[in-house]
């Protein structure tokens, strides 16, 4: 037996319950149509990172590129500098590594970055012995290079024996040891 206030209640509550259904439905459409666009903006801006990771990364490839040309040349004056100093072997080594690394330069400054990126990391990979290698012998011919160009400030204290003694002071047998005197006055 169904009262007027059961009847009254039941669809109240049928409304209610109408009614929510239809407020998680338009919830459930508005979430969606936010994390749409919430995608979307996110691979705007990924996309637009990206862009700029790349021009960045050109720009150091091309900086990249002109250090290894510099090096190169370093590595050859290097070689050079060994061939000169009768050390054939070292300075045809490092004039080959010097080649290497000049179409290396050649190479990174020709290709998208993607595939630079790509190259180095298999190179990485795949020759960690010879980078490692190839990193410390040239350090060495470079160091050893630097070496040999500055000037030599001990032969001029070894060879000379009067160095550091100020002006006019002699250390030859046919002067007489002390100071020289023009005018009875001591320069």
């Amino acid at each position: 037996m169904s009262t007027p206030a059961t009847s009254n209640f039941e669809s109240v509550r049928d409304e209610i319950s109408e009614k929510f259904e239809q407020g998680k439905q338009t919830a459930t459409e508005a979430l969606h149509d936010a994390r749409e666009e919430i995608v979307q903006k996110v691979g705007e801006y990924t996309e637009e990172a990206k862009d700029a990771v790349i021009k960045g990364a050109e720009s150091t490839q091309r900086d990249l590129s002109s250090s290894l040309l510099a090096f190169s040349g370093a590595l050859r004056a290097a070689s050079e500098h060994l061939a000169n100093s009768d050390q054939r072997t070292a300075s045809k080594f490092i004039l080959d590594a010097a080649g290497g690394i000049e179409r290396m330069s050649s190479s990174i400054k020709d290709k998208p970055f993607a595939d630079v990126l790509e190259e180095v990391r298999s190179f990485g990979r795949d020759n960690s012995g010879a980078l490692i290698a190839g990193s410390v012998l040239a350090g060495l011919a470079l160091g050893r290079f630097v070496k040999s160009s500055s000037p030599n400030t001990r032969s001029t204290e070894e060879d000379d024996p009067s160095y550091g003694l100020g002006a006019g002071f002699s250390t030859s047998p046919d002067t007489d040891q002390g100071p020289d005197v023009e005018g009875g006055a001591i320069p």
